[in-house]
């Protein structure tokens, strides 16, 4: 009598584990951590996408309550994820972010780092506004407005420098 043929992955009439499926869950992980990216959810439905921490200049509210995050390439993402969750995960990555609050009374989180001038807002914003904050990298103008004064600001910057 004839060996039983044996075909590969099957052994007694059952399918065995392929041994490659069960490393799959151990890639997603390692990619999940890349060092300095954190992983954002846009308002479009669309797939994840990964922003390099270092390079967020400000992430605020924008029109119809989503959250946009500027970045220093002069793009803008937009998310469906709220200002302070983006902001979470990009102090996490190690960014050094200001709160502060924008003119629609909404917090705005500004990348310690790119600040470059603080100024009284004077007559050149909307009511409300105190001081107005020059950043490197945005991409529709080259300053915020915010509800803080320009003292206000200065502290939210030192707070800023201190190690948490």
């Amino acid at each position: 009598m004839a060996a039983p043929v044996r075909r590969r992955g099957v052994e007694n009439g059952m399918r065995a584990p392929r041994r490659a499926l069960l490393l799959l869950p151990l890639a997603a992980p390692a990619l999940a951590q890349a060092p300095g990216f954190i992983e954002v959810i846009p308002t479009e439905g669309r797939a994840a996408v990964w922003i390099a921490a270092s390079e967020v200049v400000r992430v605020g509210r924008g029109e119809g309550g989503a959250t946009v995050i500027d970045t220093s390439a002069w793009v803008q993402q937009r998310s469906a994820e709220s200002a302070e969750a983006v902001a979470r995960k990009l102090r996490e990555a190690g960014q050094r972010l200001v709160p502060l609050t924008d003119l629609s009374g909404g917090r705005t989180f500004l990348a310690a780092e790119r600040v470059v001038l603080v100024r009284d807002s004077g007559e050149r914003h909307a009511a409300g506004a105190r001081a107005a904050i020059v950043l490197v990298g945005l991409r529709f103008g080259t300053d915020v407005a915010v509800r803080e004064s320009v003292a206000e600001v200065m502290a939210a910057l030192r707070a800023a420098a201190q190690p948490p």
